[in-house]
This record gives C-alpha cells, sequence and structure tokens, in this order.
C-alpha cells in the first residue's frame, strides 16, 4: 500500500514538472514570438532614418507607440537605441537616451490615461511631446541663443508627435498578423507607411544602379493597391511618395510615381 501511495506521489510530481516545463516553452515563445523579432527589426531599421539628416523621430515616436501600446518594450528599446547609435553617433544616441529617460520618468510620476478598446491604450502623446521639446530646447543653454534653434525644437516635437500617432495605430498590424482577419483603413496605411520608413533605412544599398529601398517601397505600394483596391493604393501611395520625397529631400515626381504604381496594379488585377 505504502509503495502504491510513493508510486502515485511520483507519478503527480512527474505530471507536475512536466506541466512546469510545458508552461516555461509557452512563455517562451510568447516572449520570442516572430512579431516581436519583426517589429524590433523594423524598430532598428526606422531609427536610422532622419529627415535630410537632421531631424531623428522616428526611433523615439516607435518606442512611444509601442509603450502606449502596453507591449513590452525593452527589446525595442535596444533596437532603436542600437540603430541611433550606429547611425548618429554618441550625439544622436545622447540625444535619443535623453528623450527616452525624460519620457519614462515623467510617466512613472503622472500616471497617463488609460483606453479600453484602442491601439493606443496609454495617451502618451503630450509626454513625448514635452520630452522631445525639453531635451531639445534645453540644448540652448549651453550654446548661443538662436531662434532658429527654438523653431527647430519645436517642429522635431510635433514630428515626434505625429508619428508616435500613425504608429501606434499600426503597430497593432504587425503584432496580429495573421491572427486577426480584417484592419481598419487607417492601421493599414500607418503599417504602410512604418514599412515605407524602415525600407527607406536601405537607401544606401544599390545593384546595378538600382535603389533597393525604392523597388521595395513601390512593391509594398503595388501590393497594397492590388489586396485592398483604388482607394488605399492611391492614399498609400500619395502618402508614402510625399513622407519619402520629405526625407530624402527628392523631386515631386516621386509622389508621382508611387500613384502611377497604384494605378497599374489597380488596372492589372
Amino acid at each position: 500500500m505504502f509503495q502504491n501511495i510513493i508510486d502515485e506521489d511520483i507519478k503527480e510530481n512527474e505530471s507536475f514538472d512536466t506541466d512546469n516545463k510545458k508552461k516555461r516553452i509557452i512563455n517562451i515563445k510568447n516572449l520570442f514570438s516572430v512579431s516581436d523579432f519583426i517589429l524590433c527589426a523594423i524598430s532598428f531599421m526606422v531609427s536610422m532614418v532622419s529627415f535630410n539628416g537632421e531631424f531623428a523621430p522616428f526611433g523615439i515616436a516607435i518606442f512611444a507607440a509601442v509603450c502606449s501600446n502596453r507591449i513590452p518594450a525593452g527589446f525595442v528599446y535596444i533596437s532603436t537605441a542600437l540603430g541611433t547609435l550606429i547611425r548618429f553617433g554618441a550625439n544622436g544616441f545622447l540625444n535619443y537616451l535623453l528623450i527616452t529617460l525624460l519620457f519614462i520618468v515623467t510617466t512613472l510620476i503622472i500616471r497617463p490615461k488609460f483606453q479600453e478598446g484602442r491601439n493606443e491604450k496609454q495617451k502618451l502623446g503630450l509626454y513625448i511631446l514635452l520630452s522631445s521639446f525639453v531635451v531639445q530646447a534645453g540644448k540652448m543653454f549651453f550654446t548661443m541663443f538662436l531662434v532658429y534653434d527654438l523653431l527647430a525644437s519645436f517642429v522635431f516635437a510635433i514630428l515626434t508627435y505625429i508619428f508616435y500617432k500613425i504608429f501606434a495605430n499600426s503597430i497593432t498590424v504587425i503584432k496580429e498578423y495573421g491572427t486577426r482577419q480584417a484592419f481598419t483603413v487607417e492601421e493599414v496605411m500607418g503599417a504602410s507607411l512604418l514599412l515605407s520608413i524602415a525600407i527607406y533605412s536601405l537607401h544606401g544599398l544599390n545593384i546595378y544602379g538600382l535603389s533597393i529601398s525604392n523597388i521595395l517601397s513601390i512593391m509594398l505600394v503595388l501590393f497594397l493597391g492590388w489586396k485592398n483596391g483604388m482607394l488605399i493604393g492611391a492614399t498609400a501611395g500619395i502618402t508614402i511618395g510625399m513622407v519619402l520625397g520629405i526625407i530624402g529631400s527628392s523631386s515631386p515626381v516621386l509622389v508621382a510615381s508611387y500613384a502611377i504604381s497604384r494605378n497599374d496594379s489597380r488596372n492589372f488585377k
């Protein structure tokens, strides 16, 4: 009888250990999912893009957007910090570090509002706007005061806020792609813009004189026009063309080429 009791205890312990191992494996899979790796890769690429080499708000914006979606932001933070350090050096990294640290401190001191049933679960727009402006404007205390620097600080904060809003409503497409059946027009548009900015980080890569970033961006517009129809294709083509044109200081012909890509994809379909 005692032997049977001992055997039952051993079986219970073995089943308990097996259940714990399964739970650990499930937790590891949830921690290192494919969507998380894709999001980190996109964050790394986005953080290496700037407006004509002067303003680089994208890494800061996507980090704040991940926080607003209540997604674990540790790996995204490391990815964006690494991309900023590689592309913009020590000064750009210090600027990124100060803005994000001030952003984190302010969210801990003044708790943000929560919103149920929305992509932007935490309203962090004002936090990232003020953090960006304070750090950028704070540089003027250590140099000569110029009105241009003040205006540039304000423009940088506004750009960071705008792209934070765009990314906050588009990250869900990356995280839930393949599991969610449908997305809103705003989510698709924001995700396509996020991908096009990430692709632009490859603008220096050419093969036989062909720009890899331009090819991939036009393919993205073609795919959107083919899969989602004329409205989303046209809007995506014009929006992506304008943003990439502003980032790279390209001619207005770039906008027309993306719009024509949308027309071709729809007509061929």
